[in-house]
Order: structure tokens, then sequence, then C-alpha cells
């Protein structure tokens, strides 16, 4: 492995809960904060101990960003291990202060050539993107070569979701366009997606899960029918009753195998419960 590359990434990428060979992938960690209660993602409460915390206590939790001072201290333990170089993979700048702030600090990141992509991407979908700059890092890539893949990851996905009750991500403000859901917001399963900023947006309202992860499913199996290579991510809130279901809706679009799935981390569960399911599809060939 080129050992002269490091892929830095942040907790919100499903990360913890997926299998891999690479050594040279590292991560932030931000905050979950149950009320006064503060934990580090991944590291002080899992994705299984939250999701039960936030049935049975019926609480919305709130999310901090990683500091700066936590980037310049593990881009210096990325330096310590012999890299040259960190690519930085954050979550979406569209849902999240993140890369904003790191951007704005970026000149005190100081011994280390630090490099950020928008990645208009979170959990499992931004896995599947960190993983394969940590790939192209094996082949011996380039930094331009890999930021400019993952670029083109980027441009070529898109995320659907859908969400069993919005009060978390309207009450967090991650839903940008929410006055026009509020109103019937107990009501409505609504389509969900990641608009071309990489930020959270309502689109078809439909009265029913079900009906509503058939219109997923649909809209990625029209839209990626005539494409010869395409990658399929899925990630979930462990619930696991609703996550079978959507597996019946996706075995209509694909095998499951070919399907990287994922549980989400709670720094993203902060922000839309347990009831949720998410369909993403990254075109790799036209």
């Amino acid at each position: 492995m080129n050992k002269k590359i490091a892929i830095l990434t942040d907790s919100s990428s499903s990360l913890d809960y997926a299998e891999y060979p690479y050594d040279n992938i590292f991560q932030l960690r931000q905050i979950v904060n149950f009320k006064d209660e503060e934990y580090v993602d991944g590291v002080d409460i899992t994705n299984v101990e939250f999701f039960r915390r936030i049935v049975e206590e019926d609480v919305i939790p709130s999310t901090s960003q990683p500091s700066i001072g936590s980037v310049i201290e593990i881009c210096g333990e990325i330096k310590s291990k012999g890299y040259e170089d960190v690519i930085f993979m954050p979550l979406s700048k569209g849902i999240s202060g993140t890369y904003a702030s790191i951007v704005g600090a970026k000149d005190l990141i100081e011994g280390i050539n630090f490099h950020i992509v928008d990645t208009k991407a979170t959990a499992v979908h931004l896995a599947f993107m960190v993983l394969e700059a940590a790939r192209l890092t094996t082949e011996n890539k380039t930094v331009e070569e890999i930021i400019n893949f993952v670029e083109y990851l980027r441009d070529n996905l898109k995320i659907y979701f859908m969400v069993d009750d919005l009060k978390y991500l309207v009450k967090n403000g991650r839903l940008s366009n929410a006055a026009g859901f509020i109103a019937s917001m107990l009501k409505i399963k609504p389509v969900l997606e990641f608009d071309d900023y990489g930020r959270i947006v309502g689109t078809e309202k439909i009265r029913t899960i079900k009906k509503t992860m058939e219109t997923i499913v649909r809209n990625v199996k029209e839209a990626t029918k005539d494409c010869k290579k395409v990658q399929y991510t899925v990630c979930h809130g462990l619930d696991m009753e609703l996550l079978n279901k959507f597996k019946e809706e996706l075995k209509t679009l694909t095998d499951l195998e070919n399907i990287l799935i994922l549980p989400l981390p709670p720094v993203i569960g902060a922000h839309v419960g347990n009831g949720v399911v998410s369909l993403g599809y990254f075109i790799i060939e036209k």
C-alpha cells in the first residue's frame, strides 16, 4: 500500500460498522448529546445503545461537529505514521458545518499536505466513497487522481431516503424545505433526497411507508436501467422489521449481494431517528 496518502473521514460515515482491509483510513469523532450527557460517537456509545435510548426515552439528541483542535491532533497522528498527504472526506457541507470550519482553519494544519473534498453524502454512501479512495491508494494513484475519482463518484451519486417520523429532521433543522411539510408531518411519509448542494429536501408527499419505499425503488430502477455499472448503497436505523420490508422491495431492483448495506451511526441517527431506510446509487459506468 502507498503509505504516503491517508484518507480521513468522520464518524458519520458508518465505517465503524464495516469490514475493510485498509489501514490508512482515519476517522474524526463527532459528539452526541443527550441533554447534559455527552458521548463520543462510536467510542462512548454504539448505535445499538443509541437507538435503544431514543426509542425508550423518547428523546431527540443533538450533535456537535469535531473541533479544529481535534483535526490538528489527528493530522499530527497521521503525519507521525509517515503519511505526506491526507485527503479529508467529511459528511456533506449541506447538512453540517464541519467542512466550512475545517476549510477556514486549513492553514493551522502543519507538516502534512491537507486536501478536503465536499462529498455531499453521509453514512453508507460516504463509506463507499472513502473505501474507494483507500482502494486507489493501494494502486499507487496520485492525490489528484484519487480526488478526481471521488468527485466523479460524488457527481454521479443520488440518495433517497424515508423516515417514519419527521420530528428529528425538523427539530435539528436538517430539512431544508421543512415549512412545506410541517403542517402534515404526522400524516405523511415523504420521499426525501439530497439535492445538488448536499442538503436534505422533501419531494413527494406520500401517506404510507410501503408506497414510499416502492416509489424510492422505482425511481432508482428507472434512473439506472440503462447504466452499464452501478453501485447501490443502503443504510438503516436498526429497525430490522422496516429494513426487511425494504429488502423485499430492493429485490425487484437487484440481488441484495450487489448492495452495500450498513447501519447508521449515532451522529446521523440523532437527526433521523430509528425508523429510516435510505437507498443511494453511484453510476460507475454510464
